[in-house]
C-alpha cells in the first residue's frame, strides 16, 4: 500500500509542474423562468469534465473554466437542462424552464463522472434534494421509501436510526448479503451493523439536508464499473458543494413530536377473568364459577383463598394501561447551518446540525451531531485540489432488547401484561420487584415499568468520512485524478442491568462493554476522456483502485455489583469474561468505460472490471465483470420530427456481470481456534476446512428500457424490464459430522428475479394563474425464484423457505380450515384436501411468500404562488409474514396473559357459531388436536398497505417581505409522517422486516419548521 500512495503522490506532483496556463471566472444567477425565483441547488458542470459548482441561496454561482470555448451545463430536478457557450462571456444569467419529465438533467453514473439523462443507457433512479429535505428521519435509506422503481426499503422496526431493509430488484443472494453499495463522494461505504446493544445504521451518520442527489444504478451493465461489490445495485449520494461568490448562508430548525401509530386493543381485567375462566372450564369441565373462583385466587391474585368476590367487586376491579405506560410521545428536534462561498480559485461549503429523535417507547432516542466541510482550491487552470470531510457522532439509548419475546422486553410484554397487575404500590414504589415480598402474577413476572427505569444501556457511534483528491487537465479531452478515501467508524456501547430487575437480581447486576473500530481505506486512480469529432462524440474511463478494510473489537461482562448506584464495570466483584477479535480485507481492481454518442441518436457503452480479493480461495482470487450497453434515440430521427405529440422516445438494452464478495473475510481458508485445554495448556484444533475454489457470486442482468414523452414532456415515464441471474450463489454446505466439521463454503445453487418497473411523472395543471399540480408515480413489479441448490436438493436443509421453484422465503405451513361449529374446535386441512385435527408434516404446502409481489410509491406536488403542499403514498402487495408479537396475543386464553379484543368477541363459545376463532382453550391443545395458533394459514398474515408517506404544507415568503432583513429566502412548514395506514392488519404496524416479536414499532411524527438564506 506505501508503493500504491508514493507513486500516486508522486505523479501527482509531477503534473502539478506542467500547469502553467490560468483560468477565468463566470459568474451569474439562476432563476426560475415561471416566477423569477432564484433556483438553490442547481448544478453547473464545465460540460465534459468534473469540475463544477452549485448555485447558492440566491440563485448566484462562479465556476472557473479553462479555455474561451467551454460550455458550461445548467440542470436542476424538474427542470431542462441548458447548454451555453462562455466564449467572450464573464456573466451568464440563466432561466431555467420546467420539466415534467425530468429526462435532460445531469446524473452521475460512478467515479465522478456524468451524463445527461436523455443520454443515459443504463436503468438509473435518481431521487432529488428536494424529495428528502427536512424529513425527520435519521437516516437517508429511510427516506428513499417510495421514491424510485424497484428500490424496496422496510423499516426492521421503530428504533431511531435502526436498521433498514434495502432491496434492488428483488433478493439475490441466500447467505453473502442483499444491501446495495453506498457510495458518499466517491467513498464506498461499509454498512455493517456493529452495534451489541441496540441497532445502529451506519448510514444515520450523513444528515439528509447535506445531500445534493441521490443516484440509484438498478441494472448490472450500469452497476458493473464497481464490479465485485456490485450485484445487488450501488446507491451514488453526492452531498452539496461550495460555490463561489459572497457567501451565503442557510439556516434551519424543526420540531415535532413522535407518538404510536396505534395502540393494541387488549381485554380489561373482567373480560380476561372471563376468558381464563372459559378456557379452564372447556380443559376440565369444572364449570365457570370454579374456575373462576381459581383464576381470581391463584393466577390473578385479586382475593385471598375461599372468599368469593360478588359480581359488583369484580366489576370494580381495576384495569391497568401497561402500553400507555412504557409509551410516550416523544420529541423531535432538528437544527441545522450552512456556509457556502469562495472566489475563483476555492469554494467551500460548511454546515453543522445537531438531530434530536426519540421514540414512541421510553428510553429508546437518537441524537446526533454532525459537522461537514468541503474545500476546492484551484491551484492552476490544470490542477485542482479538493478535500471533504464529514464528523458524525451519535449516541442511542439502548431498549431492553431489539426484539424477541424476553420478559423485561416492554415492547414484547405491554400488549400481553395481566391487566388486573397493578405497577406500582399505594406509596409509590414498584409493584412486585424481587425481593419486595411481593408476587407479580402471570407468566409475564417482570415489571417492565421498573425495568425500563432502573436498567440503562447506550450506544455512541463516532464517525469519519472524507475523501482528498487532485485533479489534473493534462489535455482539454483528458484528465486525471488522483482520489484517497476513508470511511472510519468507532462504536462503543455498555449495558447495565439493575440488582433490582428479575435478570439480574440473583447475580447482583450485570455490566457489559464494548467497542468496535473499522478502518476502511480506499484509494483510486482515473484518467478521464472526453472529446467530440464531428458528430462523434467519445468519452472514456480507465482507473486503478485499492481498497483496505480493517474491523478490530473488545468486549467484556462482569456482576456482583454493590448496589445499583455503582453501574460501571471496574465495581463489579466478578469478571465473566473478556473478547477480543481482529480480522480485515484487501480488494484491489482494474476498470474502465467507454461511452459513444453518433448524433445524439445512437448510443453505445462498454464496461470491464477486473477485481482481486483475499477473501476467495487461491484458485480464484481474481474475477472479471463486463457488460455492453445500447440506446437509441429515436424520437432524433427525421422520420419522427412530423410526429408532434411524441416529444422524446427513446430504446434502451443493456447487458451485464456484477459480483458479490459479502462473506467473512476468511471462508475460503483452513483456520484453527483457540479455547481448548490439552494437559492443562491452552491449545489449538482445526475449525473450518479450506475451500481454494472459492469464488465470487455472479450476477448477470439483462435490461430493456423505454423512456418516453407525450405532448411536450406533459406526460413522461420510463418502462423497464429486467431478467436477472445469480449464479454460483455462496452456501455452507454440510458435510458429515465424522470428518470433524460441520460444513464450508462453496459456491452452489442459482436464484432468478424477473420483473417490470414503470415510472411515470405528469404535469397534470400548469395554469396561467399559478397553479400547477405535477405528480410522480413508480411501480415495480418483481417475481423471484430459487434455481438450483447444492446435491440436486429440492429444499435447503438448513432453512425450509428455501425450496426450488419458488421465491426465497417460501411459507411452508399447514392450512386451516376454520372453526368446527359444533365443538368450537380448530380443524386443519391435510394434503388431500380432508379435514383433520392433528396436522402431520406431510400436509404442508407452500401458501405464499415473505417477498411483496409489487411496491412504489405516488407524489403529487400542488404549489399556487407561495404555496406548496406534498404527499407521498407508499405501498406494498403480496407478501405474507408471521407476527410472533401478533401470535401470542392469538392465544386467546391459552395461557396467563392478554390477547385482542377482536379474538375475544369472536371466539367460538355455542353450538353451530360460525366464526374463525375457536374456543378458548387452557394449555391451547385439546384432545387429539393441535394448538390452534401452530404455524399455518392462521398465522400468516397478508401485509398489503397503503401508507401516506409524509404531507408537507409549505409557504415560500415572498422577497419583497424579506428585503429589510436581508434575507434572501424564507419558507415555513408543517409536515406529516406515516400519517395513515390502510390495511387489515390486527398488530402494530404492517411493515416490518423479520418476525416482529417485541419490537418496537414505528412512529407518526408531527414536525413544524423554518428554513432561512442569506
Amino acid at each position: 500500500m506505501r508503493k500504491v500512495l508514493l507513486l500516486s503522490f508522486a505523479l501527482l506532483f509531477a503534473l502539478t509542474n506542467l500547469a502553467l496556463a490560468q483560468s477565468r471566472a463566470i459568474s451569474g444567477k439562476v432563476l426560475a423562468a415561471e416566477n423569477g425565483q432564484p433556483l438553490p441547488g442547481v448544478n453547473v458542470v464545465v460540460k465534459g469534465t468534473t469540475v463544477g459548482t452549485f448555485t447558492g441561496a440566491d440563485g448566484s454561482f462562479t465556476v472557473n473554466v479553462a479555455n474561451d470555448n467551454a460550455v458550461l451545463l445548467f440542470s436542476y430536478l424538474g427542470y431542462v437542462a441548458q447548454e451555453i457557450s462562455t466564449s467572450g462571456k464573464t456573466s451568464i444569467n440563466v432561466q431555467l424552464r420546467e420539466d415534467s419529465k425530468a429526462l435532460s438533467e445531469v446524473i452521475i453514473t460512478g467515479y465522478g463522472t456524468t451524463v445527461t439523462k436523455r443520454d443515459a443507457v443504463g436503468a438509473i433512479s435518481q431521487v432529488s434534494a428536494k424529495a428528502i429535505e427536512n424529513r425527520p428521519m435519521p437516516s437517508l435509506d429511510k427516506a428513499l421509501q417510495g421514491q424510485a422503481a424497484g428500490v424496496l426499503v422496510q423499516a426492521n422496526n421503530g428504533i431511531p436510526g435502526g436498521a433498514i431493509n434495502v432491496r434492488i430488484r428483488g433478493v439475490g443472494s441466500l447467505q453473502a448479503g442483499n444491501q446495495p453499495l453506498f457510495v458518499v463522494d466517491g467513498v464506498q461505504l461499509n454498512t455493517r451493523d456493529d452495534a451489541s446493544f441496540t441497532q445502529s445504521n451506519p448510514l444515520a451518520f450523513l444528515n439528509p439536508n447535506d445531500i445534493a442527489s441521490i443516484e440509484v444504478l438498478k441494472d448490472a451493465a450500469t452497476a458493473a464499473i464497481y464490479g465485485a461489490q456490485a450485484a445487488n445495485g450501488v446507491v451514488l449520494i453526492t452531498t452539496k458543494k461550495g460555490k463561489a461568490g459572497k457567501t451565503s448562508f442557510t439556516a434551519s430548525a424543526y420540531g415535532g413530536v413522535s407518538a404510536p401509530l396505534k395502540t393494541l386493543d387488549v381485554l380489561n381485567s373482567q373480560d380476561y377473568l372471563t376468558l381464563r375462566a372459559e378456557a379452564r372450564s372447556n380443559r376440565f369441565r369444572t364449570g365457570m364459577d370454579t374456575n373462576r373462583q381459581w383464576i381470581l385466587e391463584n393466577e390473578m391474585r385479586l382475593t385471598p383463598q375461599g372468599v368469593v368476590p360478588t359480581a359488583e367487586e369484580i366489576a370494580a376491579y381495576t384495569t391497568y394501561d401497561w402500553q400507555d405506560a412504557v409509551m410516550r410521545t416523544g420529541r423531535i428536534q432538528n437544527y441545522e447551518m450552512s456556509a457556502s462561498g469562495g472566489n475563483d480559485k476555492t469554494t467551500f461549503y460548511l454546515a453543522g446540525s445537531y438531530n434530536l429523535n426519540e421514540a414512541m417507547f421510553n428510553k429508546v432516542d437518537f441524537k446526533r451531531g454532525t459537522a461537514k466541510f468541503d474545500l476546492s482550491h484551484k491551484i492552476t487552470d490544470k490542477l485542482t485540489i479538493a478535500s471533504s470531510i464529514n464528523l458524525s457522532s451519535f449516541s442511542q439509548q439502548a431498549p431492553f432488547s431489539t426484539d424477541g419475546s424476553f420478559l423485561g422486553n416492554p415492547a414484547f410484554s405491554a400488549s400481553l401484561m395481566m391487566p388486573s397487575n397493578r405497577i406500582f404500590n399505594d406509596d409509590g414504589s414498584y409493584f412486585g420487584l424481587m425481593g419486595s415480598g411481593q408476587v407479580f402474577p402471570g407468566i409475564l413476572s417482570h415489571n417492565i415499568v421498573a425495568v425500563n427505569d432502573f436498567n440503562e444501556a447506550n450506544q455512541r457511534s463516532n464517525f469519519v468520512v472524507g475523501s482528498f483528491s487532485g485533479t489534473y487537465k493534462i489535455l482539454p479531452s483528458l484528465t486525471f485524478k488522483s482520489f484517497y478515501g476513508l470511511d472510519y467508524r468507532l462504536v462503543q456501547g455498555r449495558s447495565y442491568r439493575d440488582p433490582r430487575t428479575n435478570d439480574a437480581f440473583v447475580r447482583k447486576g450485570l455490566g457489559q462493554v464494548q467497542s468496535n473500530w473499522n478502518t476502511n481505506f480506499l484509494t483510486t486512480q482515473t484518467l478521464n476522456f472526453d472529446k467530440k469529432i464531428g458528430e462523434h462524440t467519445f468519452n472514456a474511463l480507465a482507473g486503478f483502485e485499492y481498497k483496505h478494510e480493517q474491523n478490530e473489537g473488545l468486549s467484556a461482562s462482569a456482576d456482583g455489583y454493590p448496589s445499583p448506584e455503582f453501574r460501571y464495570m471496574n465495581s463489579a466483584a466478578n469478571p465473566l469474561g473478556v473478547g477480543e477479535f481482529f480480522s480485515e480485507f484487501k480488494r484491489i481492481s482494474g476498470f474502465g468505460r467507454v461511452n459513444y454518442n453518433f448524433k445524439g441518436k445512437y448510443l453505445l457503452g462498454l464496461t470491464g472490471r477486473y477485481d482481486g480479493s483475499s477473501r476467495f480461495g487461491a484458485n480464484n482470487k481474481f474475477g472479471f465483470f463486463p457488460s455492453v450497453q445500447a440506446g437509441w434515440n429515436i424520437k432524433e430521427e427525421n422520420f419522427m420530427q412530423s410526429v408532434e405529440f411524441l416529444s422524446f422516445l427513446k430504446l434502451r438494452a443493456s447487458f451485464g456481470t456484477t459480483g458479490n464478495d459479502n462473506i467473512s473475510n476468511f471462508a475460503s481458508r483452513g483456520l484453527a481456534g483457540s479455547g481448548t485445554v490439552y494437559n492443562g495448556l491452552a491449545g489449538i484444533n482445526p475449525t473450518q476446512l479450506p475451500n481454494p475454489a472459492l469464488k465470487w457470486e455472479i450476477n448477470q442482468t439483462t435490461n430493456f428500457g423505454l423512456d418516453f414523452g407525450f405532448f411536450n414532456d406533459r406526460i413522461a415515464g420510463t418502462v423497464e424490464v429486467y431478467n436477472r441471474e445469480s449464479k454460483d450463489l455462496l452456501l455452507d454446505q454440510p458435510v458429515s459430522w465424522t470428518t470433524g466439521f460441520g460444513g464450508f463454503t462453496s459456491n452452489v445453487g442459482e436464484l432468478r428475479n424477473r420483473g417490470i418497473e414503470v415510472e411515470l411523472r405528469t404535469a397534470n395543471i400548469m395554469s396561467e394563474g399559478g397553479f400547477k399540480w405535477n405528480t410522480n408515480f413508480n411501480f415495480a413489479y418483481n417475481q423471484n425464484e430459487v434455481r438450483k441448490l447444492y446435491g440436486g436438493f429440492e429444499v435447503l436443509p438448513s432453512d425450509q423457505s428455501v425450496r426450488v421453484g419458488y421465491p426465497v422465503g417460501a411459507i411452508f405451513t399447514q392450512r386451516y380450515a376454520g372453526v368446527n361449529p359444533a365443538t368450537g374446535r380448530p380443524m386443519f386441512y391435510d394434503i388431500n384436501d380432508n379435514i383433520t385435527y392433528i396436522p402431520v408434516n406431510a400436509d404442508r404446502v407452500v401458501i405464499g411468500d415473505t417477498q411483496p409481489e409489487f411496491y412504489g410509491g405516488l407524489t403529487n406536488t400542488l404549489t399556487y404562488k407561495g404555496f406548496e403542499l406534498d404527499f407521498l403514498f407508499q405501498y406494498e402487495y403480496g407478501r405474507m409474514q408471521t407476527d410472533g408479537q401478533l401470535n401470542f396475543l392469538m392465544e386467546n386464553g391459552n395461557r396467563a396473559f392478554n390477547t385482542l379484543q377482536y379474538f375475544y368477541d369472536n371466539r367460538w363459545q355455542t353450538p353451530g357459531q360460525i366464526t374463525s376463532i375457536p374456543r378458548a382453550f387452557d394449555t391451547g391443545v385439546e384432545s387429539s388436536g393441535v394448538n390452534h395458533v401452530t404455524g399455518s394459514t392462521r398465522t400468516f398474515n397478508k401485509v398489503d398497505y397503503i401508507r401516506l408517506k409524509s404531507l408537507t404544507l409549505t409557504y415560500n415568503v415572498p422577497s419583497t417581505f424579506l428585503q429589510f432583513a436581508k434575507i434572501n429566502n424564507a419558507k415555513v412548514y408543517a409536515q406529516g409522517t406515516n400519517l395513515f395506514t390502510y390495511d387489515d392488519y390486527k398488530g402494530y404496524d404492517p411493515e416490518f422486516f423479520g418476525s416482529a416479536t417485541g419490537i418496537i414499532p414505528q412512529s407518526k411524527n408531527y414536525t413544524v419548521g423554518i428554513q432561512l438564506g442569506f
